[in-house]
């Protein structure tokens, strides 16, 4: 994998790390923001990796359906975790630990899993 690669994969883990923290101090709203914007700069990745580069986040979710729906990567938690930040962001929901939880733990799936077909891939 190259290093521009690479690089965003640790932007993509730092994200999901944050994510972490903030809902360890009680921030569950925001660690679902940052969840959501790990998975999506792995998204982007996976895209970049066959020269697509959509110009929104609801253009990555319907690319990544197009190009990856016969991969080995849960889609969904792009989805799920999309929707649940738009509704931290603008509707003020404040979603329960074990709800950002398992928001996290599918997160990092997703980022190993985008890391394995890149590298299969490369």
């Amino acid at each position: 994998m190259s290093n521009r690669f690479q690089d965003r994969f640790d932007v993509a883990r730092e994200r999901l790390e944050a994510s972490a923290l903030l809902l360890d101090e009680g921030f569950p709203a925001d660690a679902t923001s940052r969840a959501h914007y790990g998975v999506y700069e792995a998204a982007r990745l996976l895209l970049a990796s066959r020269e697509v580069r959509p110009s929104t986040h609801k253009g990555v979710e319907n690319q990544l359906g197009h190009r990856f729906r016969d991969e080995q990567i849960d889609l969904q938690t792009f989805s799920r975790l999309r929707t649940d930040r738009q509704r931290c962001d603008y509707e003020l929901d404040r979603p329960g630990p074990s709800r950002v939880k398992a928001h996290l733990r599918e997160a990092r799936t997703f980022v190993e899993q985008a890391e394995t077909l890149i590298d299969e891939a490369g």
